[in-house]
């Protein structure tokens, strides 16, 4: 476990569980958070080697959350855990719990999706209790107050943190599957109708019955069979009758059902952190509650040699800080299934090495279920484990950061309605990977469909060089376009990227040799959101993957260069850091119009960052105020730091970190006083020493993980 859990140990036997559940509650979701993917993973070795928080599936019990005796168990065992010092992230279920949901209601067979034959959509077809296990539907009262069932039954444990999984429900079933034709989902279509039209409007759209109307009876009678609907309904422009307002109906029904469940979880546990499994990027089902901590999501992942790390994945991070909010997540199965084939279990370090260097968080890959005729695989914590502890090591170069971007990125989502996907507009993920392989560091700026027509403001647009668009501006609504051509000259499109290029004030390039070589290393500039100190950072995340040995390419005579204007301070060093690698500074070449150049040389990691220090960070350098020369040692510090040449006269020493918190008070101390640092976090900190309210000297101290 990282190194601070044994004071949490400390404090988690002097207090009662509630009072544990509440601060736990409280804790942000860090970006540097290491987190088991299971339980099955979390034992007490691999929390030493991953240097791991906790366990994100935290799921309860597959059969028999109504039996108080098994839940208690599984309760006592979510105690001992937390109490142990690990974030436990309780887990509610949509498809998961089929079983539950046949246990608890009273006509199950009610809340099955049902296709246009008026078949139920099977998912597995496993019998429980005389039902086969089919895709939920998640209308009708009984379904909410199923999930309000499983909020009481894992509020029986000291959960620290609460997350919703998944909407595997009507509103992926109705462009998949056949649809959604169960009885409530008609009965609250038609209510939906009756709210949106006028009796004349309905009357334009072919329904002069509204209180009898029924969508599937609708359907068959224009000569609709199953086939025809399922071949069309992967659009929303498929030229089904209604079928707009059928999608915005169930996804509007879907995000009603969260909010409920939001405001019941707040009753019983309040203020604690939830996430869900939404897809900003994909708007048929749940979108986004205000009240969501975090995001949490499961995305089909690219696993293709030659895209590795993968760009599918990357408009999610984006998305995600664009709310800013954290995501955690996990492939899908069939990603990890390839690399099993392959027994390349190593080209998941770049997938891992990319969502934390875009703020977004992958859970540790151990024990991972690979989907049907597989077994569950463990490539050992050899393959990932040196990966999390650099994770850990560098949490202060991670954590409350953002993207330094001088491009926005105008993103359609109601063209992704358009398509069958999960993952955006092919178009957008084109658009994307064209500005990721020539280093344009972008923010994403989402533009919603007709139903929701959110944008972002003129104000918000300001701050940009270049707004970028493609072919996927056209299915932006009036006022949308309004908005974005406020941008006026800024607005350029991807066809055009002389174009874009020439509006930049600077872009970082990647160089190998003297070719310019963005497509094989990306280089993101990232800064802190809490402290203009903070050290700047440029995260390297190596493009291509060797897979005759399965590793990260090797690339030579690599150089970075780093134009003036992309930070707002000058920049005063850098250290390049990587896995299992000491840290290396790097010299600064500056040439006359501030353009600085950093020789890497040899690049043959997944990852690597950079950390930039500058004109404004006091941690940059020791600053001696004083003729006398005081030293500090050992430096870095495992346990404890001396001062030497303090004279005998006695000193106040603080300590601050890179934020500027003060996290020891020292007064009083005399030459080669023993300074304990045993408890302090892995990082960088800021040694401040005074003497009759005089400031002497101020010196930086690197704290190793004790």
């Amino acid at each position: 476990m990282k190194n601070s859990l044994p004071v949490y140990r400390v404090i988690f036997s002097l207090i009662t569980f509630f009072s544990l559940n509440i601060n736990a509650q409280n804790t942000p979701i860090k970006k540097s958070m290491i987190l088991f993917t299971q339980k099955s993973s979390a034992t007490p070795f691999n929390y030493d080697k991953y240097k791991a928080d906790g366990i994100f599936w935290g799921h309860m019990l597959h059969n028999g959350i109504d039996s108080d005796v098994e839940m208690n168990n599984w309760a006592a065992d979510v105690s001992n855990r937390v109490s142990n010092g690990e974030y436990f992230f309780g887990r509610l279920e949509f498809d998961w719990g089929w079983k539950w949901m046949i246990d608890f209601m009273n006509d199950p067979g009610a809340y099955w999706a049902q296709d246009l034959n008026g078949n139920n959509i099977l998912w597995t077809g496993t019998i429980h209790n005389g039902h086969a296990h089919s895709w939920q539907s998640h209308h009708g009262p009984e379904f909410l107050e199923w999930l309000k069932y499983q909020v009481d039954r894992i509020d029986l444990a000291p959960i620290t943190h609460l997350m919703i999984d998944s909407q595997t429900s009507a509103s992926r079933t109705l462009h998949w599957l056949g649809g959604d034709f169960s009885v409530h989902s008609m009965n609250n279509f038609r209510e939906y109708l009756k709210g949106k039209y006028t009796i004349t409007e309905l009357s334009a759209l072919d329904i002069n019955d509204i209180d009898n109307f029924n969508y599937r009876n609708f359907l068959i009678s224009k000569g609709y069979t199953l086939n025809s609907y399922k071949q069309q309904a992967l659009s929303i422009a498929g030229n089904i009758p209604l079928y707009d307002d059928f999608v915005y109906f169930q996804r509007q029904a879907l995000n009603d059902v969260m909010e409920e469940l939001f405001e019941y979880i707040d009753t019983k546990m309040p203020g604690i952190a939830i996430g869900a499994t939404t897809n900003l990027v994909e708007p048929r089902g749940f979108i986004f509650s205000e009240r969501q901590t975090y995001l949490a999501g499961e995305f089909f992942h690219d696993h293709d040699v030659n895209q590795s790390p993968p760009f599918k994945t990357m408009l999610h991070f984006k998305a995600a800080e664009a709310l800013d909010k954290t995501l955690i997540y996990f492939p899908y199965p069939d990603a990890f299934a390839a690399l099993y084939d392959r027994s390349a279990p190593k080209q998941a370090r770049g997938w891992i090495a990319q969502a934390y260097a875009m703020g977004s968080i992958f859970t540790i890959p151990e024990n991972i279920w690979l989907g049907g005729g597989y077994p569950v695989w463990s490539p050992g914590w050899q393959v990932y484990s040196d990966l999390y502890e650099f994770i850990d090591d560098n949490s202060e170069l991670l954590d409350d950061y953002k993207a330094v971007s001088n491009v926005a990125l105008a993103y359609s989502v109601y063209a992704s309605l358009l398509e069958g996907g999960m993952d955006g507009s092919a178009t957008a993920r084109q658009t994307l990977q064209n500005l990721v392989e020539d280093n344009i560091s972008f923010d994403l700026k989402i533009f919603g469909d007709p139903d929701r027509p959110i944008a972002p403001t003129t104000q918000q647009l300001e701050p940009y060089d270049a707004v970028v668009t493609d072919n996927d501006v056209q299915y932006l609504t009036n006022d949308q376009n309004v908005i974005l051509n406020s941008a006026g000259a800024k607005v350029v499109s991807i066809n055009n990227p002389n174009a874009i290029t020439q509006r930049l004030s600077w872009k970082i390039d990647v160089l190998s040799g003297n070719t310019i070589s963005n497509h094989l290393i990306s280089a993101l500039p990232r800064k802190s959101t809490k402290s203009d100190a903070a050290p700047y950072v440029l995260h390297l995340l190596n493009r291509k993957y060797n897979q005759s040995v399965d590793e990260a390419q090797t690339h030579n005579n690599i150089s970075v260069k780093i134009p003036e204007a992309t930070f707002p301070n000058t920049i005063t060093g850098a250290k390049l850091h990587r896995p299992n690698s000491t840290p290396i500074d790097l010299v600064l070449n500056t040439d006359n119009s501030g353009l600085i150049t950093l020789n890497i040389g040899t690049f043959d990691a997944f990852w690597g960052i950079i950390e930039l220090t500058h004109s404004g960070s006091l941690s940059t350098n020791d600053v001696n105020l004083n003729t006398q020369k005081i030293v500090m040692y050992p430096n870095p510090s495992d346990e404890f730091i001396m001062l030497s040449g303090l004279d005998g006269f006695d000193n106040n020493v603080s300590i601050t970190d890179i934020f500027g918190k003060v996290v020891m008070q020292l007064p009083n101390i005399k030459d080669k006083s023993i300074i304990n640092t045993q408890n302090l976090p892995s990082g960088i900190y800021i040694v401040k020493i005074t003497r009759n309210n005089t400031l002497i000297d101020i010196k930086k101290l690197v704290k190793n993980q004790g």
